[in-house]
């Protein structure tokens, strides 16, 4: 297979600490036929003395600019000098992998694309965490749009007669979003570069973490420069919603209220509603899926927040910003992750275990893990430092594309002699939790499972708690716990879950009970999942395929129809204190979501359940006012 000529644009400014480290990663890469151009823009630092040392290598073409321009005119001067038939761009503090352009070819070759595109590990004080190029659970141009990475340009490769249409605009921050947008739109095919990464180094003076500016406000020309060149996509109400949303919404979420000064913060919400106001921001369903993601206090602040700055408001905006920020600084969210956990804490623990006698009923613990290294000491701590003696620890990897295989040998070969822990690798994703759940239990040997997914936290007695009415009762196939919702720090974000699973009113959940499984579903689950998440359960072992196997066919309502099945053979159990912590990522939650797909799958659920359980005329009135409210809420027509 021919290997076409690729250029790499490398803007430098200022750039000293990091520039050595991006240069060899590109001189040094599998693929061979690259030229790298790179583009001085009158740097005040040694940047300029550095790039001597590559003066005279053959594939590095260094252009000099006569005063500083902006990183735009450099990457406009290094596409008009490039000879190759791709172009890649990469900032001069950022470096990638040997084979990174090898990989991004080899994709585009096989799928026989205009781009290739791949996942970001943003490095911060040498941690590194993975940012997925793409949203949901496929990768298609709407998933890879709804996401904040879409209009960066250097994690991509694109074909030099897709990229050069458009001009960067020249003095303008975000300047990326005008062209790459309408580049990815216009592609005639997209390829994903799987097991690679472009490595993103976060930094205090670079554009994107310094204070906010009027320069900010560039992103509405970007945005709407970008919606102009789009607006002939038969998908273009959905890809402006999004690009509204990751683009413009998270600055009023997230990047003004950081500015301190009221009165400033003032002018800053004016000018962003004079900017804002012809997208109808809050009619966008992202913004209202995000409010749905929060906490009810939070979610009251942010609806009062928009409400205020749409009608013009904006000293009641600042004031109520500064009011949330003092309220948040009085009671400051609770932390109730145990942090700076060492390998000697892990031992402890399991020698603690250890030192116990097997329990009457027996606990096998399952942790599924999908590029959680990062959650893996914690969740091994909540485990290990449970009051009830687990039976066995089963770890699944399905992999990970992170350090978390590396991670789980060191900690099973520490911890083997005082527990019975068990690593089982995939060689292949399997894409299912499913099918890893069944795993798990094909594995488990205890009694009940407890499925401890590999990014949540718990309580020291969630399994004691949980296993107590089973004691007294045999028949209990499932119990489970009142659930809190924390962020990726730990904080809790929401206190108990119960507001959120009790919409019909019941108050069920207000003590402990131990109810008939049918009777459980008859009265409350056959309308939404009432169990948030399978962390807070411990489920009687046994054989659940045919269960887990309808399952897999849902995206999003799966584990519903799982607890379901369950509870049509036993009794379950609910215990009303929050021993489970269940950790939502990042800001933007409703990218993990396809809303019609969601309410396709809540309908067909009803109708698994209207066949399989004995339900009423009212049952289904009921189930019908529940889809119609959904689809009010997420604006959804029939």
């Amino acid at each position: 297979m021919n290997k076409p000529k690729i250029s790499v644009i490398v803007a430098v400014y200022n750039t000293e600490k990091y520039l050595e480290k991006c240069l060899d990663s590109l001189i040094n890469q599998s693929y061979n036929n690259i030229e790298i151009i790179v583009v001085e823009d009158c740097s005040t630092d040694k940047s300029k003395d550095l790039l001597q040392k590559y003066a005279n290598n053959s594939k590095i073409k260094i252009i000099y600019n006569d005063q500083n321009r902006g990183l735009s005119y450099a990457r406009n001067v290094g596409i008009k000098e490039s000879t190759g038939s791709y172009i890649g761009f990469i900032d001069s503090d950022d470096y990638v992998d040997l084979n990174y352009y090898e990989n991004l070819m080899t994709a585009i070759q096989n799928k026989k694309a205009d781009i290739a595109i791949c996942d970001i590990k943003v490095v911060t004080n040498g941690t590194e965490l993975i940012s997925k190029c793409y949203s949901g659970n496929n990768f298609n141009l709407l998933n890879v749009i709804n996401t904040g990475l879409a209009a960066s340009a250097c994690n991509k490769l694109f074909k030099k007669d897709i990229i050069d249409k458009y001009k960067f605009a020249e003095g303008k921050i975000n300047e990326d979003i005008a062209v790459v947008i309408p580049a990815l739109v216009n592609a005639k095919k997209i390829a994903y570069a799987e097991d690679t990464y472009y490595y993103y180094i976060q930094r205090g003076g670079s554009i994107q973490n310094s204070g906010f500016s009027d320069k900010r406000f560039d992103i509405f020309y970007g945005v709407s420069t970008t919606l102009e060149r789009i607006k002939k996509h038969k998908k273009y109400k959905e890809l402006e919603e999004a690009l509204v949303y990751n683009q413009l919404i998270v600055l009023l979420i997230y990047v003004i209220p950081k500015e301190k000064n009221i009165l400033k913060r003032r002018k800053i919400l004016k000018r962003f509603n004079e900017l804002s106001s012809k997208y109808h921001i809050r009619q966008n369903h992202f913004y209202w899926d995000f409010l749905m993601s929060c906490g009810k206090k939070h979610r009251i602040y942010y609806k009062m927040l928009f409400k205020l700055n749409c009608n013009h408001m904006y000293l009641l905006s600042s004031l109520l910003i500064f009011i949330y920020d003092a309220v948040k600084t009085i009671f400051k969210e609770k932390n109730v992750i145990k942090k700076d956990i060492t390998m000697q804490d892990l031992i402890s623990l399991a020698i603690s275990q250890n030192q116990k006698a097997i329990p009457k009923i027996k606990v096998s613990v399952i942790v599924p893990n999908y590029n959680y290294s990062k959650y893996m000491y914690q969740r091994i701590y909540s485990i290990l430092n449970q009051t009830y003696k687990i039976y066995e620890l089963i770890i699944l990897d399905d992999c990970s594309k992170d350090n978390s295989r590396e991670l789980l040998d060191k900690i099973a070969k520490k911890l083997k002699k005082y527990i019975n822990i068990k690593l089982i690798y995939n060689e292949q994703n399997s894409g299912s939790a499913f099918k890893q759940w069944k795993k798990g239990m094909d594995n488990a040997t205890g009694d009940y499972v407890w499925i401890a997914e590999a990014d949540d936290y718990c309580e020291p007695k969630l399994i004691s708690s949980l296993i107590k009415p089973c004691l007294q009762n045999p028949n209990i196939i499932i119990s489970y716990s009142d659930t809190a919702f924390i962020n990726a720090d730990g904080n809790i974000i929401m206190k108990s879950v119960i507001p959120e699973i009790d919409i019909q009113k019941t108050n069920h959940w207000r003590k402990n009970y131990v109810n008939n499984g049918l009777n459980e579903v008859e009265n409350y689950s056959f309308l939404n999942c009432t169990i948030a998440n399978v962390s807070s359960t411990i489920i009687k072992n046994g054989k659940y395929d045919k269960y887990l196997s309808i399952s897999g066919n849902y995206r999003q309502a799966g584990d519903w129809l799982f607890y379901i099945n369950l509870m049509k053979n036993g009794d379950v159990a609910f215990n009303h204190k929050v021993l489970n912590y269940y950790r939502l990522h990042g800001n933007n939650v409703s990218a993990t979501m396809n809303h019609k797909n969601h309410i396709e799958e809540i309908k067909n659920i009803h109708k698994y359940i209207l066949n399989e359980f004995n339900l009423s005329k009212k049952h289904r009135l009921t189930m019908q006012k529940r889809i119609n409210f959904l689809k009010k809420s997420w604006h959804i027509k029939n």
